[in-house]
């Protein structure tokens, strides 16, 4: 994915920009537009796994576009140097005042938000969630994209790896694909609840994510 579709996206938008190399540059910031990779994959797992994008009115006219990510100091402070390498854009990670010990990153970006709607992420509340195709298809891709989903919603534990979601079929697409890519063989998504809502799991052996990851 290249600096074109970002621009049309945003032209579509009505959104003031220009290009320049590979920046997209608004009125507010400068953002370069990388190429899908790895780490690009990676970063899109964490914000399936705890962030979203999401888009309100603003009072004077136009919107907020913001993707937030939310998770531990060290690991905000970590994703901060990747956005910065990827989009030469730097965050601040904030103190999130409605948990204890909880931190946030807040995306004010147009361009970045319009780069992982792009790539396949939904807008506002995560639901009928997928697999981003272009990631879907490439086990390398594929492969990051995990770790990002097991860095924010999963745990390792007797060398097992849990991985927990509200959406049933996004953990049978899973599934699927670990079994495609890397002959990873997981249980069928199963039930808990927590404060009365469902929550889904698959559990898949620690040794085949050591072997193939």
């Amino acid at each position: 994915m290249g600096i074109s579709p970002i621009s049309e996206v945003l032209h579509q938008a009505h959104v003031w920009h220009k290009i320049q190399n590979n920046h997209i540059c608004t009125r507010r910031t400068r953002i370069k537009i990388p190429e899908i990779n790895i780490k690009v994959a990676y970063l899109a797992g964490v914000v399936t796994g705890d962030g979203n994008l999401n888009v309100c009115k603003r009072k004077k006219g136009g919107h907020h576009y913001r993707i937030n990510i939310t998770g531990h100091k060290d690991d905000l402070e970590h994703l901060t140097i990747l956005l910065k390498e990827l989009f030469d854009y730097k965050p601040r990670v904030l103190k999130d005042e409605r948990k204890a010990n909880c931190y946030l990153i807040n995306i004010h970006s147009v361009a970045i938000y319009f780069y992982f709607l792009k790539l396949g992420l939904p807008t506002g509340k995560k639901r009928n969630l997928s697999v981003p195709p272009i990631i879907a298809e490439n086990p390398t891709l594929f492969k990051h994209y995990m770790l990002g989903l097991i860095d924010t919603d999963g745990s390792i534990t007797r060398n097992r790896v849990q991985l927990k979601q509200r959406e049933e079929d996004f953990l049978k697409e899973l599934v699927q694909l670990l079994e495609r890519h890397f002959d990873i063989k997981s249980s069928p998504p199963k039930v808990n609840y927590t404060q009365g809502k469902p929550f889904y799991y698959i559990r898949f052996p620690l040794s085949n994510l050591h072997s193939d990851f």
